[in-house]
């Protein structure tokens, strides 16, 4: 309940003190300023309140549009593209028809027949062709504008730029078409392997040859996001750039970063009581640190370093997983060289969060690889039920799919919502990341 001394909030609706800096519930900025960005438009004009600035009974705030990134969208099917090039060609021959067969049958467009063969001239030839081009060029221009023709409207497909995820234009769909008309210039046969082209697509996003000439991508919205409905900031640009941009510098294992102070060890020996220059310094030791401006650095032995590399407490998840993980548990070992136990039910992906909203889940997050990785690609547990301690997965209906390749090499793929229960020795396929099952001994 607001009075005439506060105002709703423009995230949660509650009553915000018309003095505070923020609402009280949520945290959001009560500033003008943050009101009119947050309401797209005038506070003063704002729609959720009367004109004498109370809030009009009812109202509350249109709830955020969650970011939309190419890992959330699904490609479509080639059965279903397929059919909604059928329709398209069924919707023209209709066409065709409806408007040649009056027509002909008034006389005004003349069919000239010699014996087996027919002959169409002058003005007759002109009104059998222009109603053959209408369907084809209306088409063109929907999927230009609007990202979808007749029949990819009724399959719920669309065809999207694969960079900005933005309708294509029409300079790039006229080039999709040159590309099929070219190739049909082949033996006449050329167009039908184009057409087959998005399945071989190596990116696995059935994307033809005429695809990734004009820089297109078919998606199915019923399966997944529609970036053309987007409100102006929902398509995440800097993240979809990153997913198209394979990664600069490949991940690093952990164990190849941890020993990088090793080669500073030797040089580092204790100074003398006096401030003296030493009478023989070795030749090779290069100077670490200036004398006076650090106190004494202590001689780091192997031993150590390999006592530093069995402590707990390391950041090294390869080797503090072995004095922590119990005998017999189920673990996974990523390809970064990191090991999780699995002990409870958790999920894994690009920026994984627990379908339960449970906070205990285990979150693991595959950094360095966006293209392939779902936000969350896999969920994994223990079968309670049996006792047994086993673990099984599940793939989350991800982009990229999931599978699990047994110890004799093996590969199942996984269907979405499909538990798999796992053994030592298997690998489980994310995307193009791996990771390795193994029992703790």
């Amino acid at each position: 309940m607001t009075d005439a001394t506060t105002f709703p909030c423009v995230q949660c609706g509650s009553p915000v003190p018309r003095n505070a800096q923020f609402c009280l519930v949520c945290g959001t900025p009560a500033s003008s300023r943050s009101q009119a960005a947050a309401l797209g438009q005038a506070v003063a004009h704002a729609p959720q309140t009367a004109p004498d600035g109370s809030p009009i009974a009812g109202w509350r705030p249109a709830p955020a549009a969650s970011p939309i990134t190419r890992a959330d969208l699904i490609p479509s099917n080639y059965g279903r593209r397929v059919v909604a090039f059928l329709i398209d060609g069924v919707i023209g021959v209709l066409f065709w028809l409806l408007v040649t067969t009056p027509l002909t049958l008034l006389g005004v467009i003349d069919v000239q027949t010699r014996g087996m063969s027919f002959a169409v001239t002058g003005l007759s030839a002109v009104l059998l062709l222009v109603p053959a081009l209408v369907v084809p060029l209306v088409n063109l221009f929907l999927q230009s504008f609007l990202g979808f023709s007749l029949g990819m409207l009724v399959m719920g497909l669309r065809l999207v730029n694969v960079h900005r995820l933005v309708r294509p234009g029409l300079g790039w769909m006229i080039v999709r078409g040159l590309v099929v008309y070219a190739a049909s210039l082949v033996l006449g046969l050329g167009q039908f392997v184009v057409y087959l082209s998005p399945l071989w697509d190596p990116q696995r996003l059935g994307r033809g040859w005429h695809d990734k000439a004009a820089q297109t991508w078919m998606i199915d919205i019923k399966a997944g996001a529609n970036p053309l409905k987007a409100v102006p900031g929902q398509v995440d640009a800097t993240e979809v750039a990153q997913e198209h941009t394979p990664a600069a510098v490949p991940p690093v294992a952990p164990g190849t970063s941890a020993p990088a102070p090793a080669p500073q060890a030797p040089t580092a020996a204790p100074y003398p009581a006096a401030p003296a220059a030493a009478p023989a310094p070795a030749p090779s030791a290069p100077i670490s640190s200036v004398p006076g401006f650090a106190p004494a650095a202590p001689v780091i032995t192997p031993a150590e370093i390999a006592a530093a590399a069995d402590d707990p407490e390391s950041t090294r998840l390869t080797d503090s997983g072995r004095g922590t993980i119990p005998q017999g548990v189920t673990r996974f070992r990523l390809d970064s060289g990191e090991i999780i136990p699995v002990t409870r039910h958790g999920v894994l992906g690009r920026d994984p969060v627990s379908p339960t909203s449970d906070p205990s889940d285990i979150l693991i997050a595959l950094a360095g690889d966006t293209l392939s990785v779902s936000k969350t690609h896999l969920e994994f547990g223990v079968d309670e039920a049996s006792g047994s301690g086993a673990v099984w997965v599940s793939d989350r209906g991800s982009t990229n799919g999931s599978a699990i390749v047994r110890g004799d090499g093996a590969e199942y793929v996984l269907d979405p919502g499909e538990r798999i229960t796992l053994v030592a020795g298997d690998r489980v396929r994310v995307g193009t990341r791996m990771l390795a099952v193994e029992v703790s001994a």
